[in-house]
């Protein structure tokens, strides 16, 4: 790790940028298995308004959030990237990826919560809003989400980032981001979109990958693997690097 403020996290000092946005209940430090496999780039993963102790916004959208992304983007220079997005953070990447003024030469979703409305039964939204922030509630939602058992450090981060997600940010998303469909705003991204999902996900099904996401985002690649769950960059950070090095190599970014 090079750098490390409330907002951001920085590892490598390369010219081509990798710009991450993380899951719902994460943080910029659950980048970091990844991030730390990529030494060839200039690695920056985002705390998103409320998580990873970053300050909350009073009455947040998706497109305050894809500002306050473009805002940290322009404080640190940043002009060329890929954007990549795990769950929540994949729909945000969209936001951004539509009306942002520097939009990102391409987009990498994990596991993403689509640009439509995200499915989740009633009974887990309930459990979710009804015990925040609760040390058990977070065990419960992560072994939910798992397929492959973490190892003891990241377990112990996966619990932290899930307790300190500010009240305004968390309820936001259960009742309001995750509902708010953008799908009408797809057909203006021009540049390479790219999706990383395993057909074992728990979350967001593969089904709904299928329908959701590949069916609104009509030029969108699919990675496929399995035996993972819905937490891919913490169960298996080696086949996300190796994937992102194939997209970021095959696309010929150049800074």
């Amino acid at each position: 790790m090079i750098s490390q403020t409330s907002s951001a996290i920085e590892w490598g000092r390369q010219d081509k940028v990798l710009v991450f946005l993380h899951y719902f209940g994460g943080a910029a430090m659950s980048w970091r298995w990844v991030a730390e496999q990529l030494p060839d780039y200039r690695c920056i993963a985002i705390n998103l308004p409320g998580f990873g102790k970053a300050p909350a916004i009073a009455s947040p959208s998706l497109r305050q959030y894809a500002d306050a992304v473009c805002a940290e983007l322009a404080a640190l220079n940043v002009e060329s990237y890929t954007l990549i997005g795990h769950s929540m953070g994949g729909k945000i990447a969209l936001q951004v990826a539509a009306k942002s003024e520097r939009p990102p030469e391409q987009v990498v979703l994990i596991a993403p919560s689509p640009p439509t409305q995200e499915p989740m039964p009633d009974e887990e939204k309930q459990r979710l809003l009804n015990n925040h922030p609760s040390q058990s509630n977070a065990e419960t939602t992560l072994s939910s989400a798992t397929q492959r058992a973490l190892s003891q450090e990241q377990q112990a981060l996966a619990i932290e980032t899930h307790l300190i997600v500010e009240e305004t940010a968390w309820r936001w998303w259960l009742l309001e981001g995750m509902n708010h469909s953008i799908a009408d705003q797809m057909p203006q991204l021009q540049m390479p979109v790219s999706v990383l999902a395993s057909k074992d996900d728990p979350v967001i099904s593969y089904n709904t990958i299928e329908s959701d996401v590949l069916g609104v985002i009509s030029h969108a690649k699919l990675i496929t693997t399995q035996g993972v769950g819905h937490l891919i960059p913490l169960e298996d950070p080696n086949w996300v690097a190796e994937q992102l090095r194939r997209l970021c190599c095959n696309t010929g970014m150049e800074q």
